[in-house]
C-alpha cells in the first residue's frame, strides 16, 4: 500500500479516477487579499523556531509539514476537502510540498503562496501584518 492510500484510506476517500486539480500559485499580496476577504485559508507550515523569529501571517493558521498528524491538521484548519487552502513557508518549497499532499489526499482548492515569508516577493517583503505566537 503506498502512502496516498494510506491517506486516502484515513480520511476515507475513494478513488474516483479523475485526476486531481493542480496546485494553484498565489503572490503573498494575493494571499492575502483573498485572506482578508475569507476566501481562502492560509496555513503556515514552518517550525515552531520560525513562527518566533519572523512571526505568522495574521489570521493564518499553523501546522508544521513534518508533523505526523500534519493532514489532520489541515483538515482542522480548512473543515472540508473543498475549502481553498493556501500554504506558506519561508521560501515556497515546503508550502509546495504540503499543497501536492493536501492535493493527493482529495482537497481540490490548494494553493502554494510563492516567495513565502522570506522571498524578495514573500509576505515580509510586502509589509504584510504578522502575529508572533507568545
Amino acid at each position: 500500500m503506498n502512502i496516498q492510500s494510506i491517506l486516502a484510506s484515513m480520511f476515507s476517500l475513494k478513488g474516483d479516477g479523475r485526476a486531481a486539480p493542480p496546485v494553484q500559485r498565489l503572490t503573498a499580496r494575493e494571499a492575502y487579499d483573498k485572506l482578508r476577504a475569507g476566501e481562502i485559508t492560509l496555513i503556515d507550515v514552518r517550525t515552531s523556531e520560525e513562527w518566533r523569529q519572523s512571526g505568522v501571517p495574521e489570521g493564518a493558521g499553523r501546522a508544521t509539514l513534518q508533523d505526523q498528524d500534519f493532514l489532520k491538521q489541515v483538515m482542522q484548519h480548512a473543515g472540508s476537502f473543498e475549502a481553498p487552502v493556501a500554504f506558506i513557508c519561508r521560501s515556497g518549497q515546503r508550502s509546495g510540498q504540503s499543497a501536492a499532499q493536501a492535493r493527493s489526499v482529495g482537497f481540490t482548492r490548494v494553493f502554494n503562496v510563492v516567495g513565502g515569508m522570506e522571498g524578495p516577493e514573500g509576505w515580509l517583503a510586502e509589509r504584510l501584518p504578522v502575529t508572533f505566537p507568545r
